[in-house]
């Protein structure tokens, strides 16, 4: 039987799922009318333009991402079908290696996104912060994030 949550906790989970979607669903709409790229075109097209000359293993952004394979090809091959990206194979010594990379296209319209989704996450989230607040917050998502590393279970490991 799953553990019982708190007054306090069940307050605090409802008020982040709230909040995040919330936050998404305002960042994304946000982006779509200024680039027209949604949140997860716009994460890949992120993480490709941070790869050394926008290239990597497919896998590998699957996994930075924490992504589920069908979930990434999805969105490569909508990103490709847009000019966005190409997919190809063979990376220095290992020529079976499914790899995408950025066209010019592709860089060009995350650069176009960026200035917007930054200024989106800062009305959407940044700006209801005072500074202390936003120090505490971000130690708050270390914290979280450090114990979701430790929670989680490795490759291979079951839950």
């Amino acid at each position: 039987m799953p553990e019982r949550l708190s007054e306090q906790e069940r307050r605090a989970w409802r008020n982040f799922i709230l909040l995040s979607e919330a936050v998404r669903r305002e960042v994304g709409r946000d982006l779509w009318e200024n680039a027209q790229l949604s949140e997860t075109e716009f994460t890949v097209l992120a993480q490709l333009a941070a790869a050394p000359g926008g290239l990597m293993r497919s896998t590998e952004c699957a996994q930075a991402l924490d992504w589920d394979t069908g979930r990434m090809s999805h969105q490569l091959r909508r990103l490709e079908e847009r000019g966005l990206l190409e997919r190809g194979r063979g990376v220095a010594g290992d020529k079976r290696a499914a790899v995408v990379s950025l066209t010019h296209e592709g860089l060009s319209a995350y650069r176009r996104a960026l200035g917007p989704h930054m200024r989106s996450a800062k009305r959407w989230f940044l700006d209801g912060l005072e500074p202390d607040q936003l120090d505490g917050l971000d130690a708050i998502l270390k914290t979280l994030l450090l114990h979701l590393e430790r929670t989680r279970p490795s490759e291979g490991e079951t839950s």
